[in-house]
């Protein structure tokens, strides 16, 4: 029993240090396309998050200095005051990236969460990007 268990631990270890060490593919940095009214876009894969806020440039300084903040997140490209953002977010336990895209168009702010690995986030970037929105007092679909 002991074995077994020791066993296991080892290939958890083995998986976060391959997941943790692993760069994120450039691909999955690529900004996303699409036509997105205001609201949230939910799908398997992660989040798009469209608002318009009185002030689109004050809420995306607010939300980017949010994200340069949150634990575990490096900022890949932009940040506060630079109009646009990419970062990378991993999980506590093993390491995975989620890559997160924050933008202004068009009056509105967006703000994009999705998995690097697998199939299905089980909902971890919309609660991270819904978070960060309510901190930044944009947690209304139109905020």
């Amino acid at each position: 029993m002991l074995t077994a268990l020791v066993i296991v631990l080892l290939g958890i270890a083995a998986v976060s240090v391959w997941v943790r060490t692993r760069p994120v593919p450039e691909d999955a940095l690529a900004w996303p396309k699409g036509d997105w009214s205001i609201g949230d876009h939910v799908e398997s894969t992660g989040i798009v998050a469209v608002r318009a806020p009185d002030d689109p440039d004050v809420a995306y300084g607010d939300l980017a200095r949010i994200i340069e903040d949150a634990p575990r997140t490096t900022l890949r490209e932009g940040g506060p005051g630079q109009g646009r953002l990419i970062a990378v977010t991993r999980t506590r336990i093993l390491g995975f990236p989620d890559v997160t895209h924050l933008w202004t168009e068009d009056g509105r702010v967006l703000i994009s969460g999705h998995l690097v690995m697998g199939k299905s986030d089980m909902g971890v970037n919309a609660r991270r990007v819904r978070g960060w929105l309510a901190d930044a007092g944009l947690d209304g679909d139109g905020a």
